[in-house]
């Protein structure tokens, strides 16, 4: 299959492109910049503001499906609403829009449990969006538009994915609380104060994320549906005991602190019956990998 993903040279794009390819896929990347990605992906500069830039990216390719996963993130939507909302909002709008014109059969594009807000609604795929962040209202944007674009075009499947905090090594953007905690400890500070939520919080490891992307293209499905996509979910004093016992010789400082505003309590309601699989790395194991890849 022909597959292009936007947001391709990113954290979560690369991960997704490195297992399309190894099934047989020609996949193209399309970001702003390859600063990060590797000399043999194929690349097209692409901004996702830009609709020229978009429709002629698909229209020269001829993707079958498009995975969306440029965006901002947390702390930079909360910075600057206005780009926020060009590259969330209107970037989704441009994707779906040169999905159609190019033919593409299927769109998945990334949402957020941050479009779900606050923490006491239901936990399931159902849950209706009420965020409470900037970043997690234009991902609830981008879940009504494709609510209602499927409506409109019944031949084209839109596939949302709701993920959590994904984490794993070279993540330098969003929320990066879990990540900063590992890395400390995998740099060998001597004194670490970390977040101690009073609640759990969602760790999806970054290979079981891209494996959820990789197999939402491919799913037999045929209507809109949006899922949560959610890993393991932990109390930030155990990622710091288990950090502990393999980093002796660093003491961990816990701070108390609130969960960000989103539903940290979110559930895989229908992702295994729709793909066949869930996120199945445990927190433990995940701190591991990430230390193992800094040399610890």
């Amino acid at each position: 299959m022909k597959i292009a993903i936007t947001g391709g040279a990113g954290f979560l794009g690369l991960a997704t492109v490195r297992i399309l390819i190894e099934r047989g896929h020609s996949v193209l990347a399309l970001d702003r910049s390859a600063a990060h990605s590797p000399p043999d992906l194929a690349f097209r500069a692409c901004d996702v503001t830009e609709q020229d830039d978009v429709t002629a990216a698909f229209a020269a390719f001829r993707p079958q499906a498009v995975i969306h996963l440029a965006a901002m993130l947390t702390l930079d939507s909360k910075a600057d609403i206005v780009a926020a909302t060009r590259v969330n909002a209107l970037g989704t709008a441009h994707v779906f829009a040169a999905a159609k014109a190019c033919g593409a059969e299927r769109v998945i594009y990334a949402s957020s449990v941050a479009a779900l807000g606050d923490a006491d609604i239901g936990p399931g795929d159902a849950s209706v969006p009420r965020p409470a962040s900037v970043y997690g209202a234009t991902k609830a944007y981008g879940e009504h538009l494709a609510r209602a674009f499927a409506a409109d075009e019944p031949g084209m499947t839109l596939i949302g994915l709701r993920f959590g905090s994904v984490y794993g090594p070279g993540r330098e953007r969003g929320w990066r609380a879990i990540q900063t905690l590992v890395e400390q400890a995998a740099a060998g500070e001597p004194s670490i104060v970390y977040p101690d939520f009073a609640e759990p919080i969602d760790w999806t490891w970054i290979e079981d994320a891209a494996e959820v992307a990789a197999r939402a293209v491919v799913a037999p499905l045929t209507e809109h549906r949006v899922f949560n996509v959610a890993g393991d979910k932990r109390m930030m004093r155990e990622a710091a005991a288990h950090l502990a016992r393999r980093c002796p010789d660093s003491s961990f400082i816990a701070q108390p602190d609130t969960t960000p505003p989103a539903a940290w309590n979110f559930a895989n309601d229908g992702l295994a019956t729709a793909i066949g699989y869930v996120p199945q790395t445990q927190m433990e194991e995940g701190i591991d990998r990430m230390l193992a890849a800094a040399g610890r």
